[in-house]
């Protein structure tokens, strides 16, 4: 057997998604989330926030228009409608309940910081030039996809020579 014949098992199949103009609700307001708000605004998604309370970045881009917010703890209403949902609260039992809720509605949710409970995990990503690596380690160790996400960024000119000498 050649070894491009092996299977290759994966938790998550890799693919990327076409978020825009698409509904994308994060559940939380803190530095987690405004990471995962960002990604999702350079994806060009509609967003939603619904969190308490908000970061003073999240708060501007909220002000901005470039997200709603929604200044309440979270319902099974909010996730209504929705593409795809992330939780990114620090409260488990609230995790929980977004990820049912969003299960129940048939949208795809990810919650930070529990793979069980997700649907889709969000890689490390790095933006060279034309190029677009995402790095994940199927769920098992997002801070070894970070670091090595981190590693190619230091290393892509030393990469870029050597692919041009060929």
């Amino acid at each position: 057997m050649r070894s491009e014949d092996k299977q290759i098992t994966v938790a998550y199949y890799p693919l990327a998604l076409n978020l825009k103009g698409r509904l994308a609700v994060v559940i939380g307001g803190g530095f987690v989330a405004q990471r995962k708000v960002k990604a999702l605004l350079g994806a060009k998604a509609r967003l939603k926030i619904v969190s308490p309370t908000l970061t003073a970045g999240l708060k501007r881009l909220a002000l901005q228009g470039k997200a709603v917010w929604i200044p309440r703890p979270v319902r099974r209403s909010d996730v209504k409608g929705a593409h795809i949902v992330v939780a990114a609260t620090s409260d488990n039992r609230v995790n929980r309940d977004v990820s049912r809720w969003a299960h129940r509605e048939g949208v795809w949710v990810n919650v930070v910081d529990n793979s069980g409970l997700s649907d889709f995990i969000s890689p490390a990503v790095l933006k060279k030039q034309t190029a677009i690596i995402a790095v994940y380690t199927d769920g098992k160790d997002p801070v070894l996809s970070r670091d090595l996400k981190n590693f190619l960024k230091e290393h892509w000119d030393v990469f870029l020579s050597y692919r041009h000498r060929l």
